[in-house]
């Protein structure tokens, strides 16, 4: 069966998070294109504050709110478009997030696009194509593995069950997240239960995304994890605070928590998400290469001007990474390549490499410049 679009676009894979860009138009005739990050873990449209300056849009009222690092006001929303669909938007507020250019470091990003907008229509993400697409459930394909979804109902945030090690977690279906995270209680258990599984300190690579407390995460391998039918092998998963799942997210869920599903693993799959019958549709797009964190194992962490520091060094580097860098150490150049004003997702990219490759990397300390040859390992 052939999916009726009511609207399809092009899909931009950065940091294994989708991004797409909508047709944005406002009651004074102003239309433009803006750049949305697709999350289905997100509980509210966001704005920055260049787009809605831009938009010139109404404020809805003095009022402000705080969400971790951010200060939010609410704003009436343009209205929204995927190809020729016009997304429903009535009676509902945006929030601008104050003094923003972007969302995420050195991406050009306008908004994030949430669930609950998206919760009246199928949605397809096909990650191999690079196409994203919103139709009626009356028209879905129903290609791929079935797995049941669970929907808070006024949240809309998707609750998936799976497998590992013989016992079931329930974890949030996260598009906007680059790597599939875990709580800290959980992951300190099966340090515990399962040694000889792959481990290493910090989050590098895709688990690298920008937040607070990533040098002191965990990441693990995982031999082998089922979500509904679908087996998956060889998944990295990041630890994450336990007060941020089984606390703060599990009370927007239809059940607890203990992590997210995300995009090193969604990237894999072309996903239909029928909201409306609480299933989705997995089909494999290819087998992903295993070995995802083969490279220089570096926490980054972002500069108030845009140049990125070394937040933490894996354990698992070779010496010559634990010799020659240091915390702290302002990182200048991979290779020649300048890391200042990069998206984070180019300065972890510049880092990769097949165990052994060399690379070369400027570093500032103390005001001095350095310059080092270090080699890539096999992380996790």
């Amino acid at each position: 069966m052939t999916v009726q679009q009511h609207g399809c676009i092009s899909l931009y894979l950065s940091h294994d998070r989708p991004y797409v860009e909508l047709e944005v138009r406002t009651d004074r005739g102003y239309v433009r294109k803006a750049r949305f990050l697709v999350d289905t873990g997100g509980g509210a449209l966001i704005l920055t504050e260049a787009l809605v300056r831009d938009l010139e849009l109404s404020f809805e009222d003095e009022s402000v709110c705080w969400l971790g690092k951010h200060i939010f006001r609410h704003v009436r929303p343009p209205r929204l478009l995927v190809g020729s669909c016009e997304l429903g938007l009535a009676q509902v507020s945006a929030l601008m997030a104050v003094g923003t250019y972007s969302l995420f470091p050195g991406e050009e990003l306008d908004g994030i696009l949430p669930g609950f907008l998206l919760s009246r229509y199928c949605v397809l993400l096909d990650y191999s194509i690079g196409t994203f697409s919103l139709s009626s459930a009356s028209a879905m394909s129903t290609r791929g593995e079935p797995v049941p979804i669970s929907l808070h109902p006024h949240s809309c945030l998707p609750r998936v069950e799976v497998t590992i090690a013989g016992e079931q977690y329930g974890l949030l279906l996260d598009t906007g997240a680059s790597c599939t995270m875990l709580s800290d209680a959980v992951i300190g258990r099966w340090i515990q239960q399962f040694p000889t599984w792959p481990r290493a300190c910090c989050a590098v690579g895709t688990a690298n995304m920008g937040v607070p407390g990533e040098e002191h995460a965990t990441m693990m391998r995982i031999p082998r994890l089922t979500v509904g039918s679908v087996l998956l092998k060889n998944i990295t998963v990041v630890s994450h605070p336990g007060s941020t799942f089984e606390g703060t997210c599990s009370d927007y869920m239809t059940a607890p928590i203990v992590g997210a599903l995300a995009g090193n693993v969604l990237r894999q799959f072309r996903i239909e998400i029928d909201y409306v019958h609480a299933m989705s549709y997995w089909e494999w797009n290819d087998d992903a290469y295993p070995y995802d964190m083969d490279m220089v194992g570096l926490t980054l962490a972002l500069n108030a001007d845009s140049s990125y520091y070394v937040a933490a060094i894996s354990d698992c580097n070779y010496a010559c990474v634990r010799q020659s860098v240091r915390v702290g150490d302002r990182l200048l150049q991979v290779n020649g390549l300048k890391m200042t004003g990069l998206p984070l997702s180019m300065a972890v990219d510049a880092l990769r490499g097949s165990p052994g490759q060399r690379h070369t990397l400027l570093l500032e300390r103390d005001g001095e410049l350095r310059s080092v040859s270090v080699a890539t390992a096999r992380i996790v």
